[in-house]
């Protein structure tokens, strides 16, 4: 099985210079919540990291994959399984509120994501864990070149 984290090609650079997958701590909903480096087996693209914009009236609207892939990029580092865990055992591990986890998984199968294909550490994840970083360029995944 193969693990990616997905992300917009605009954030490749700040990524690859921190030399880690951040803890995501926008999601973080109380105070003993502990944040999550996210990753996903869905070996196209994990539809929970397709970004909103607003509209010029101001209201939120959900880029299509398309879209994205014009406008931001769509960019994915492969990793090693080494210290991930499951979305079921995350939702404990990382002490998140049940609901909240609950809404976010029903908001992810609205954007027709795979809970079971979620999984992620509590630490972040290092350079020493990537295998492979990818962009989508001309309708598939291309190696992206760099020295780590």
């Amino acid at each position: 099985m193969k693990f990616y984290h997905y992300t917009p090609t605009i954030r490749l650079k700040e990524i690859i210079e921190s030399k880690e997958i951040k803890l995501a701590t926008q999601s973080v909903f109380n105070k003993k919540e502990k944040p999550v480096a996210w990753v996903s087996t869905n070996p196209n693209w994990e539809n929970t990291a397709t970004k909103m914009v607003s509209t010029i009236f101001g209201k939120p609207r959900q880029l299509t994959f398309e879209e994205q892939a014009e406008n931001l990029g769509c960019a994915r580092i492969e990793v090693k399984s080494t210290g991930l865990m499951t979305w079921a055992k995350l939702k404990h591990k990382a002490n998140m509120d049940l609901k909240a986890a609950r809404a976010f998984e029903f908001t992810g199968k609205q954007k027709k994501a795979n809970p079971n294909e979620w999984f992620g550490s509590l630490t972040p994840i290092k350079n020493d864990r990537w295998i492979k970083i990818e962009v989508f360029e001309n309708g598939k995944w291309q190696e992206f070149k760099t020295s780590k």
